[in-house]
């Protein structure tokens, strides 16, 4: 009795996991051509809010006087050397990146000094100027303006996409 009921149980699981595959595989997906193109928007969308951060703060920032670095080259950057559990110094800088805004924030560092530029939802324009104190990074002055709206445009196939995706949810 035993054995037929873990076989009939497998049976019943074997057909569970099958038409979920099936199904996994009938979803709409970007393709890697669309992703690219994605990627490359995305980059040049941010590259267009800092320039109108730092133009419309004007902020005396450039690629000679300092070095930008993004979230993820932090985190890299703190695996680099050595990872450490308690880090003052990275984790006074990474708590920075913790905000509400469209794109991604970018930190931007040179000696002893950063400033982490970032657009708020509404469209204001942030700087937080920080120094390097003791092992901790601490804020010195935040400015804050109202900034130009960056459009951020969907691409056709993400457009696509979505309304495959939508499609393919509203069939039953």
């Amino acid at each position: 009795m035993k054995k037929t009921t873990i076989i009939i149980a497998g049976l019943i699981a074997a057909l569970c996991f099958h038409s979920w595959k099936v199904q996994a595989d009938d979803l709409p997906r970007l393709s890697p051509d669309c992703l690219e193109n994605r990627k490359n928007r995305d980059l040049e969308y941010n590259k267009a809010l800092m320039k109108d951060i730092i133009a419309g703060l004007k902020l005396d920032i450039d690629d000679q006087s300092y070095t930008e670095v993004t979230d993820r080259g932090l985190d890299a950057t703190h695996m680099i050397y050595g990872g450490k559990e308690i880090d003052e110094v990275y984790q006074s800088l990474q708590q920075q990146f913790i905000v509400a805004s469209r794109g991604k924030p970018a930190l931007f560092v040179r000696p002893a000094e950063a400033y982490l530029l970032y657009k708020q939802p509404d469209n204001t324009n942030v700087a937080v100027h920080l120094k390097l104190n003791n092992f901790k990074w601490e804020v010195v002055e935040k400015k804050k303006e109202k900034g130009n709206a960056i459009n951020y445009k969907l691409l056709k196939c993400e457009k696509e996409y979505l309304k495959e995706k939508k499609e393919y949810y509203n069939k039953d």
